[in-house]
């Protein structure tokens, strides 16, 4: 089994953005899977996932935007068909980066609401559709 490379950040100033991401952002299977459209924002880290051969695996995007009632989110996680285990490790490089400061927030497809909670999130709410979860900050000593 050939190791798979390591997550790469990247904000949307990142010269590589456009081309890792761009032809997702606009996919009507993404916007399905996602229950929204995954916007492109300047307040957001998007982490991506690729094969050793550079196909893409996956994203998500941790948002860090004061806008939002001073939350951050984790969103947009989207992962290809047939990349098991891409769910798993999106979430916890995400809490690797981003959790530890401030409480980390979803709202996801109800799908992939397991995922998260095996990664520590706790639901708060649900709908129809999605369920809203938090992952409490791991404050650092």
């Amino acid at each position: 089994m050939t190791a798979q490379p390591d997550p790469v950040l990247l904000t949307n100033k990142d010269p590589r953005f456009y081309p890792t991401l761009g032809p997702y952002l606009a996919r009507h299977e993404v916007h399905k899977a996602l229950g929204g459209v995954p916007w492109d924002e300047d307040t957001k880290t998007w982490i991506v996932l690729k094969t050793a051969s550079g196909e893409l695996r996956g994203f998500c995007a941790v948002n860090q935007s004061a806008n939002r009632s001073r939350r951050t989110m984790l969103e947009s996680l989207y992962t290809l068909p047939g990349h098991d285990g891409a769910t798993d490790q999106l979430i916890r490089t995400a809490i690797q980066h981003f959790g530890h400061d401030r409480d980390l927030h979803a709202i996801v497809r109800h799908t992939i609401a397991p995922h998260h909670e095996k990664a520590g999130f706790h639901t708060v709410k649900t709908t129809v559709n999605m369920a809203t979860l938090v992952r409490r900050a791991a404050i650092r000593n």
